[in-house]
């Protein structure tokens, strides 16, 4: 495999996993979203 195909690759995987995120942060109440997580971005929508 090639460097760009790699590249394209691993973007396309980006593209997937992000959209499988969203959808489960789709489904969580809006509290949850901004609850402190004590993590590096705090909360899951600080990220």
């Amino acid at each position: 495999m090639s460097r760009t195909d790699h590249i394209c690759l691993m973007a396309t995987y980006n593209e997937w996993m992000n959209a499988k995120i969203y959808e489960a942060a789709k489904r969580l109440p809006d509290e949850e979203l901004s609850v402190n997580r004590k993590a590096f971005f705090g909360s899951i929508i600080g990220t």
